[in-house]
């Protein structure tokens, strides 16, 4: 009995956790902080750039051209800063969206591994074992292969039918709901 509820369990657990992590939990904003103080760093440094153009904007100069050469060169610092702004945004974007994927994806290999490693450890047990008034005709021999056991459910057909059966479950109320 404690395996049909654990493999149950794992299974349910299996289909559900890795898509809250995705969409609720949001591991990374744990680690943005690091990334953020750069962001900031950047943004002030292109601050400062955007006021330097105003500044010679405004700014008396002995003639047109050296005025024009003074924009041109305080335009192509806001300009590099922007790109520096966006590369470090773009990166800070890509972290998060890398750890939130490494949570979502190890979440599941995890739990598959358990289940896994409980289905092979207990191959041979049998989950439950039926009736003999019910009869399990064409699937006897399928659902309690390693086991030898007649009109038995074995671990590895019990894991894959709850987690066939729960994720058609979860996938049908994720539809109705979206």
């Amino acid at each position: 009995m404690t395996l049909f509820v654990l493999i149950a369990l794992l299974s349910l657990l299996n289909t559900i956790l890795p898509d809250f992590i995705k969409n609720y939990l949001k591991v990374s904003r744990l680690w943005g902080v690091r990334n953020s103080a750069e962001v900031r760093q950047l943004q002030t440094e292109l601050d400062a750039a955007r006021e330097q153009v105003e500044v010679v904007s405004n700014a008396e100069h002995s003639g047109e051209y050296a005025r024009t050469i003074k924009i041109m060169r305080a335009e192509r610092k806001v300009s590099e800063a922007e790109a520096k702004l966006k590369s470090a945004r773009g990166m800070e974007n890509f972290m998060r969206m890398s750890i939130d994927t490494a949570m979502f994806y190890g979440s599941k290999v995890l739990l598959s591994a358990i289940t896994v490693f409980i289905s092979i450890r207990n191959r041979g047990t049998p989950v439950m074992i039926i009736d003999e008034a019910i009869s399990l005709a064409p699937f006897t021999g399928l659902l309690s292969f390693p086991t030898g056991v007649a009109n038995a459910i074995s671990v590895p057909a019990w894991a894959f039918s709850c987690n066939l059966t729960f994720r058609l479950i979860y996938g049908l109320v994720k539809n109705r709901g979206a």
